[in-house]
């Protein structure tokens, strides 16, 4: 199984970035990576180093793909458990052609199973056969990703022989099974029949969410233990109750086998993954460059308490995975009120914070360093830190830890006015009483407060 890529001058990668792959130690989950990251920042891209670096035959780059900044030439190195490396390199600066370099023998491939994001086949085919390692080697590496993938079709006869394990798998997302079986046509040409009741329709009228699953499950069902499988975005077409389901699925699977998934689902940065094992890594664009930041393992298994944290489900956001989807620029406060109230903070002294409240705060002053520690593994260059002025006492060493992000503590030690109740005391607030207004004797230091975590995050 895999460890590392490393990628330089393909599409974005304009400088050497290090992908590091969960190796499977028997624990659901500790086998699945999940890229995430913004649309055009690199995420397919490095599925496609991948690609590129497994195939039988030395691809060839086009122009659109070498990147001018890193000279016009590619580098993509994999290196697997073993400590055996594949380097895949260009002959020379400006062509597209490459060489490869085998160390120790070099990787076996052959459990390398990758699936681009373009999942779709002809919906009439001929008939014929194809084994995991000859589909593999069918797909190869088209001079661009609009290609669609018709050696998949080729599956399909052999999936029909296999037809109990592989609706078995299938049954797991998609409850019923579709009916379906392979026909033939008068003109000799094949095609995929789906029956609902009396009534039948061909594979060209299949729907993209059922062809998308076909290949992922086509991937799985015939996997053995120690398999890499990689998707590009397996939630295309597919509805949040069947991106939840498979989801699941691929968790149990990554026990034993690498799963990578590149996604903008937040149901595929399976929490649960990252305590056992598993890891996830941003690719997120710095000036014109894509660059892969990853999560360190201390970091991921600190998340555990986030995840067992029964009273404050929502400290990594609505959905707590979408931690690993927010913009940058994050505000990170203490709790739920905050991001309640201090909209009205801002509505108050009329200014509005440049950035994008963390989920329902941190789940507490001393958490804040936690969720900073993930978005600093992450890659984030802009995160500010408002604490309580009774919790002003973190804020040097929250300074001091990420001196790149800014921390700062509101005048008072509560952002809203709470009463006396049995068994706590009052507290004063930025707001008044009606918790509508800002008290006056707050309002500056509040608005230097908000202006100096503006200069941060716009500079």
């Amino acid at each position: 199984m895999l460890t590392s890529l490393e990628i330089l001058g393909l599409r974005g990668f304009a400088s050497k970035q290090t992908l590091s792959f969960a190796i499977p130690n028997g624990k659901a989950g500790s086998g699945l990576t999940v890229l995430v990251g913004a649309n055009n920042a690199g995420k397919s891209t490095a599925i496609e180093a991948l690609r590129a670096v497994g195939q039988h035959r030395n691809p060839s780059f086009s122009q659109g793909r070498r990147n001018q900044e890193a000279g016009d030439q590619i580098f993509i190195r994999a290196v697997d458990c073993d400590g055996r490396e594949t380097i895949l390199k260009s002959v020379r600066a400006g062509s597209s052609e490459t060489e490869i370099d085998k160390q120790s023998g070099g990787i076996d491939f052959s459990t390398l199973l990758i699936l681009p994001s373009r999942r779709v086949f002809n919906p009439y085919f001929g008939r014929s056969e194809s084994n995991r390692n000859q589909y593999m080697d069918q797909m190869g590496f088209p001079p661009n990703r609009s290609s669609s993938l018709d050696p998949f079709a080729h599956r399909l006869f052999t999936i029909e022989k296999n037809r109990d394990s592989f609706d078995a798998v299938l049954g797991r997302v998609l409850n019923p099974v579709p009916d379906w079986s392979i026909d033939q046509m008068d003109t000799g040409q094949y095609f995929l029949k789906i029956r609902k009741g009396n009534a039948t329709h061909s594979s060209e009228g299949l729907g993209e969410g059922l062809v998308s699953l076909l290949y992922i499950i086509d991937a799985l069902y015939d996997s053995k233990e120690g398999y890499s499988i990689a998707i590009d975005e397996p939630e295309l077409s597919l509805h949040p109750a069947l991106q939840r389901k498979l989801s699941t699925l691929l968790f149990e699977y990554a026990s034993t086998r690498q799963i990578i998934l590149s996604t903008h689902s937040p149901y595929f940065a399976c929490l649960d993954a990252l305590p056992n094992g598993g890891t996830v890594a941003r690719v997120h664009v710095v000036g014109e460059e894509s660059r892969i930041s990853q999560l360190s393992s201390s970091t991921a298994k600190a998340l555990h308490g986030f995840i067992e944290n029964q009273n404050n489900p929502h400290i990594l956001g609505l959905n707590a995975q979408e931690v690993f989807f927010i913009e940058d620029r994050v505000v990170l406060v203490e709790g739920q009120e905050d991001v309640v109230f201090f909209k009205r903070i801002e509505e108050a002294i009329q200014i509005h914070l440049d950035g994008t409240f963390f989920g329902w705060g941190v789940g507490g002053a001393d958490n804040m360093g936690k969720v900073a520690a993930v978005l600093n593994d992450l890659g984030y260059s802009k995160v500010i830190g408002i604490l309580d002025a009774n919790r002003a006492d973190l804020v040097a060493k929250l300074a001091a830890q990420f001196p790149h992000y800014h921390f700062s503590a509101i005048p008072a030690n509560d952002v809203r006015t709470k009463k006396e109740a049995p068994s706590k005391l009052p507290v004063v607030g930025l707001l008044e009483d009606n918790n509508t207004s800002i008290r006056p004797e707050y309002v500056e230091q509040t608005r230097q407060l908000f202006d100096k975590a503006n200069q941060y995050l716009s500079a």
